[in-house]
């Protein structure tokens, strides 16, 4: 049987990612692909494994996560992938901010997708010389076997994600790096975005920026915005002790699993359950037995994040935060939304409550976001918008 091309997919040491890349890898293969599994860990012996690969027949493209792959050279300085002649698609699950250094390596063959619209756009205007970007959602995990009833699972409210609060210190940038008042620019900016949440980080430092009198050209501005990526780890930090924290001083029966929740004042209450990190496998397992899943944005105002789809494939219901692509996608009877807007955050707690006490509407919800998720948003669909709209016109 002629298969239909021949992906190359990437295996790092993130556990989450390559949950993400395995999902995909799967249904390339249904499709009639021919894959192979790069592990950047062992760089060296998968270079030559990858030549007997290409051996044959050209490879259609290269698919990764956050992946500095982009860069990789040979001896003489050329780009690897560029010799080659091999599309590379760079997938980023977090804003490009993060990755300036893997985004101005990107080989002529690169192509960029994103998770947040507003992401796209970023690489649009601060990266031009990249060939192609685009939007392409998160997808959810599915698991093997139907859905639990809610009314049999044991975890009333589950929280799944780490704090960074303290982190987020040791990421400041060496301020004195910069000919303007950076370190205020910045403490303004924060100031601005925990004030105005639907804000994006890039918009507001820019604005500061303009606002002092100090106009960047955009290659000046993305190193700028991108030294500043701390910024992101203390807004959303606030945001996200503030949620979890409400439910949990509002005496709700509250699981937790991630890093950083230890030093919160409210961790030790009865009705709070802190386990640490586990693996992003136990976490699908636990949503499996989970009524409500409770969820924050790592400050997307435009797109998606896998929790929230991985739970209502789950058969849970989902409790978050929202954003302007959410909204447009999810009907209002599959979640339960809310902004980041203090009269709404103030309320939360009681409308957990109010949804716990029934497990009819619990069920119903759960049910509608099963259905919705089975058939649009796991990694099978995302796979299959790849092959359709991307890999078959390369």
């Amino acid at each position: 049987m002629r298969t239909s091309g021949k992906l190359v997919f990437f295996h790092s040491e993130l556990d989450t990612l390559n949950l993400f890349s395995n999902q995909l890898k799967q249904e390339f293969e249904t499709l009639g692909y021919e894959t192979f599994e790069f592990d950047l860990q062992q760089s060296a012996l998968s270079l030559g494994l990858l030549y007997e690969f290409i051996q044959k027949e050209p490879i259609t493209a290269m698919i990764g996560f956050n992946m500095p792959f982009f860069g990789m050279q040979l001896p003489s300085g050329e780009n690897v992938w560029e010799v080659l002649d091999i599309p590379c698609i760079n997938i980023l699950v977090d804003h490009p901010y993060w990755y300036h250094n893997i985004l101005m390596r990107t080989p002529r063959t690169g192509i960029v997708l994103s998770i947040d619209r507003n992401h796209s756009r970023y690489i649009e205007r601060f990266y031009p010389d990249i060939p192609f970007t685009g939007f392409l959602p998160h997808g959810g995990t599915p698991a093997h076997h139907a859905p639990k009833p809610v009314a049999e699972r044991t975890i009333d409210v589950l929280y799944a994600g780490s704090l960074f609060a303290d982190y987020a210190v040791s990421q400041k940038p060496d301020f004195s790096l910069f000919h303007f008042p950076a370190e205020q620019i910045c403490k303004n900016s924060i100031d601005w975005l925990l004030a105005h949440p639907d804000c994006t980080i890039e918009s507001v430092v820019e604005e500061q920026l303009l606002q002092n009198g100090i106009r960047l050209p955009d290659e000046e501005l993305r190193i700028f915005i991108s030294s500043c990526v701390y910024i992101e780890r203390v807004v959303s930090s606030y945001y996200r002790e503030k949620i979890v924290g409400s439910v949990a001083t509002a005496g709700i029966p509250l699981t937790i699993y991630g890093d950083g929740w230890g030093g919160c004042d409210w961790i030790d209450h009865p009705n709070v359950h802190y386990g640490g990190r586990i693996a992003p496998e136990e976490v699908l397992v636990k949503m499996e037995d989970s009524k409500i899943v409770l969820n924050t944005m790592p400050w997307f105002k435009d797109g998606s994040h896998e929790r929230i789809f991985n739970a209502m494939l789950r058969g849970a219901v989902v409790v978050s935060e929202t954003s302007s692509y959410l909204e447009e996608t999810l009907p209002s009877d599959t979640w339960i939304s809310f902004p980041l807007h203090p009269a709404r955050l103030e309320d939360l707690p009681q409308q957990i409550k109010h949804i716990l006490a029934s497990d009819n509407t619990l069920q119903s919800i759960a049910s509608a976001g099963y259905r919705l998720t089975s058939t649009e948003h796991t990694w099978k669909s995302r796979a299959q918008e790849l092959h359709r709209d991307l890999l078959s016109l390369l």
